[in-house]
């Protein structure tokens, strides 16, 4: 969540921007101020992650404020609104996330904004059965998952799952998450940092889990190079 403070010495301006803010969940508008001594003292108090400044305004301009924010507050997040582009380089001059041009659009906005806000990943996950209840497993859980005839065991840190799910579906369905290792072993790319010799077999070595899956022969290659390319 941004916390957000707008200034603007207009009240209709602040008001429209409020309005374009409320659309946005991952923002909460903490305070309105109409001139840079208020917003000052909105910003030493609420400490916000961004603020919305107006250029143009009496006493000190929202130049003038911006130059003394950079200083006291190097990590706060400056757009700058305002009805004429010809303060654009002075206000580029001092970090600015972006330059927003009066009346602001909404097309717009999403442009400046998405510098700031990132999207949403959802975890992923598998559902499997377990006695007379369906449980959702999130993927980034799971340590490695093993082929045993009919089922497959999803192991995870403090207990193994059965599924009826097939290893080929997995691996087709979830590429980022799986990388094979045997015929019947897919380990999770996430923990997956090593390999090591053990009694003659090549085995992986998986973060938080003290067994050592088989890599079979046919798949060291690709182990190898999983290992390289990801700087483990």
């Amino acid at each position: 969540m941004l916390k957000t403070i707008i200034v603007d010495d207009e009240q209709p301006a602040r008001q429209r921007i409020h309005r374009l803010l409320d659309e946005y969940a991952e923002l909460e508008v903490m305070a309105e101020a109409s001139n840079g001594e208020q917003a000052l003292e909105f910003i030493q108090r609420l400490q916000p992650d961004l603020i919305f400044l107006d250029i143009s305004m009496p006493v000190m301009n929202g130049v003038e404020l911006a130059h003394i924010l950079s200083k006291d507050f190097p990590h706060l997040n400056i757009i700058f609104t305002t009805a004429y582009d010809q303060y654009a380089l002075e206000a580029f001059d001092v970090n600015a996330v972006d330059y927003l041009l009066k009346p602001i659009r909404k097309e717009r906005l999403n442009k400046a904004l998405s510098k700031l806000i990132k999207p949403q990943v959802k975890d992923e996950f598998i559902t499997v059965r377990e006695r007379d209840t369906v449980r959702k497993v999130l993927l980034k859980n799971i340590l490695f998952l093993h082929s045993d005839q009919k089922y497959i065991e999803i192991h995870l840190h403090n207990k193994t799952l059965l599924s009826s799910e097939s290893l080929k579906d997995l691996e087709t369905r979830f590429p980022q998450f799986f990388l094979r290792i045997h015929r019947s072993t897919l380990v999770n790319r996430k923990h997956f940092y090593g390999i090591e010799q053990d009694d003659g077999q090549c085995v992986a070595l998986l973060r938080d889990c003290t067994f050592k899956p088989i890599i079979s022969r046919r798949h060291q290659a690709d182990a190898r190079q999983f290992l390289q390319s990801s700087g483990d």
